[in-house]
């Protein structure tokens, strides 16, 4: 239980590192950005003439080279955003990263919802 009290605080000054990324798909941009809950990725769909389904890989990359990724979908209407939240316990291997180097959303796909 100790080890779980002190793993918390340190995961949320890890990820309150974090700046603000932004990624453009054809039609959608997320931008995501570290809380002292997880990853708080903000989805937009301001392009497209209808719903689309969003996905986006996040890679963190952090000081002593540990690399943690993940992955997310939303589905967002035309004019429109949501934000979603990836959780600290979806973070794999947060608790070996030392501190936060670099924040980037990769491969966000956007295509029609059906």
């Amino acid at each position: 239980m100790k080890v779980f009290r002190l793993l918390i605080p340190l995961a949320i000054a890890l990820i309150a590192l974090f700046a603000w990324r932004t990624h453009y798909a054809a039609q959608a941009e997320v931008s995501c950005r570290g809380t002292g809950l997880g990853l708080e990725c903000t989805v937009r769909n301001q392009k497209s003439a209808g719903t689309l389904n969003v996905s986006w890989d996040v890679r963190l990359q952090c000081r002593n080279g540990v690399i943690i990724r993940a992955s997310a979908s939303q589905r967002v209407p035309r004019n429109d955003q949501f934000t979603h939240l990836i959780p600290l316990s979806e973070l794999k291997d947060l608790d070996a990263c030392d501190a936060g180097q670099s924040l980037t959303v990769e491969n966000v796909t956007a295509r029609p919802a059906r």
